[in-house]
């Protein structure tokens, strides 16, 4: 998820559909694409782990649109193992009524078995948003979210809770400061100010919570909040405590130019890869080469920007995700891999396809042959 407000996130949802307009031929058709069934391949065959570890997953804010029973249904035709769950602030709450399954023990267990007898895990709930916004209202109501959505990962026995770090302000205003130099004294002030009084009491406090739950909080790394790398989420984590540990999306590791080798072999090492997302970003050359890749350009200015969402191996060849997914299996990273779905270029059915694919041929618990 990227650090939009709700206006600026709908906006973006509905650039996104209209890009994929052209499209909805393939939408249509639900039997015409299987992930990891390339077109006209009816003699491959699969082979794989008994019961592997790491598993293909997808992000069901992708699909707001559709019900349970469908979203079920095209997990299954996709071939896709495992879901992440939406519970609400930033990706919405489309199949999951948060409160609803937090007051019903029957209710929450009937909820459960409708993933367990299709043979689908959940891999995590999901509420990005910013616990610590300057705006208190707003704030407490992302606060009372991460903290609904642990007890019902714990609940559950799911878990894990995916989100972000948020991003204070810098004590005077109304709106997030992301702080991303150190050039004059007053942007050390306030990066001092909102590790040391707001991020820092705030993580100790919700890490403690989710420990005394046995539930693991992913915080994904993202620009426009405080923990946008590795450096930042060991910062907090050593801080904080260890309930709190990474959601890995490599397009937001992408955006920074960060070798991703590097970082899955540094979060094994520390012991904190709890959760991660499967999405890519199409680099623009020449566009980076002018502007570097700090681009505040539209999203849906594709031909100037410096980099879009792509669908995986859309972006950087399989070769560099193949090398990922050695990686993985070095550090011993065994839960999933979620599908996120925001490239422009293709609708989300088709674009959850694509990335599915990319990865039943990366992974290595898994082959096709002829």
């Amino acid at each position: 998820m990227k650090n939009q407000g709700a206006a600026s996130l709908a906006a973006r949802r509905e650039f996104l559909k209209r890009t994929a307009l052209g499209l909805s031929a393939a939408m249509a058709a639900p039997k015409a694409l299987r992930a990891g069934t390339p077109l006209g391949s009816d003699d491959l065959r699969e082979i794989r782990e008994e019961s592997p570890k790491l598993k293909i997953g997808v992000f069901d804010a992708a699909f707001p649109d559709v019900s349970i029973d469908q979203l079920i249904e095209m997990i299954k035709e996709f071939k896709i193992e495992a879901v992440e769950l939406g519970s609400g602030n930033d990706p919405g709450h489309a199949h999951c009524d948060l409160d609803g399954l937090l007051a019903d023990d029957s209710r929450r267990r009937a909820y459960m078995a409708q993933f367990e007898k299709n043979s689908i895990m959940v891999s995590a709930f999901s509420c990005h948003g910013n616990p610590v916004h300057p705006d208190t209202d707003k704030a407490k109501r992302e606060d009372a979210v991460y903290r609904k959505s642990i007890d019902l990962a714990a609940k559950t026995g799911v878990n894990r809770v995916v989100c972000f770090s948020g991003c204070p302000g810098d004590g005077t205003g109304k709106h997030p400061n992301w702080v991303t130099t150190l050039e004059t004294d007053e942007y050390v002030k306030i990066l001092n100010w909102q590790w040391n009084e707001v991020l820092i009491p705030y993580w100790k406090d919700l890490n403690n919570y989710a420990k005394q739950r046995n539930v693991r909080v992913a915080l994904e790394m993202d620009g426009g909040y405080s923990v946008f790398n590795v450096g930042t989420l060991l910062k907090l984590r050593r801080a904080a405590g260890e309930n709190i540990g990474a959601n890995l999306d490599y397009s937001g590791i992408f955006q920074l130019g960060i070798d991703p080798v590097a970082v899955a072999k540094k979060l094994g090492e520390e012991g904190c890869l709890f959760h991660m997302h499967g999405k890519d970003i199409l680099l623009d050359t020449q566009n980076v080469g002018v502007n570097g890749l700090v681009d505040l350009t539209p999203y849906e200015d594709l031909a100037h920007r410096s980099w879009s969402y792509a669908d995986i191996g859309f972006g950087h060849d399989l070769v560099v995700w193949k090398a990922i997914a050695e990686q993985l299996k070095a550090i011993g990273y065994d839960h999933v891999i979620s599908i996120e779905h925001e490239s422009p270029f293709t609708s989300a059915r088709v674009g959850v396809a694509k990335s599915a694919q990319a990865l039943e041929e990366v992974l290595l618990n898994r082959a096709q042959i002829m």
